[in-house]
């Protein structure tokens, strides 16, 4: 098993054009053979960022990895669109996760780390499959 990890903001661009990667070219590519960890860097240029990725966690923490993902797709696909609830949502994971990509030098988003490989904002599909292969 090959762990993917992508360091996301839920208001970029970039990171929706690879969650339509993943949805329409990856998952039947890689099967069972890849666990994505998804991470939280929400850029301080997209406000609503932060609250956002608050909200995934929390539906993480309380529904489980499937809500958790659901919440991002439609963040990533109705980008600007989606507000996260107002009631002060712990934000300790999304601190977590911003301390752990400053350590490792993430500063765009997405950044995909498959074992030694980082893949960073914009990359094909095939880039990423070759990467996971690589790691296997």
């Amino acid at each position: 098993m090959v762990t993917v990890e992508i360091f996301e903001d839920l208001q970029c661009p970039d990171c929706a054009r690879l969650q339509h990667m993943l949805d329409d070219q990856l998952g039947v590519a890689l099967g069972e053979t890849v666990q994505f960890v998804r991470r939280d860097f929400p850029l301080v240029k997209h406000p609503a960022a932060r609250r956002l990725a608050e909200e995934a966690q929390f539906l993480r923490l309380t529904e489980g990895t499937e809500a958790e993902w659901a919440w991002r797709r439609r963040c990533l696909f109705a980008i600007g669109q989606v507000q996260a609830p107002d009631d002060g949502r712990e934000s300790a994971g999304v601190d977590a996760d911003l301390l752990e990509a400053h350590s490792r030098g993430v500063a765009k988003t997405p950044t995909v780390f498959v074992g030694n490989h980082v893949l960073i904002e914009k990359f094909t599909a095939d880039e990423l499959i070759r990467a996971i292969q690589h790691s296997e």
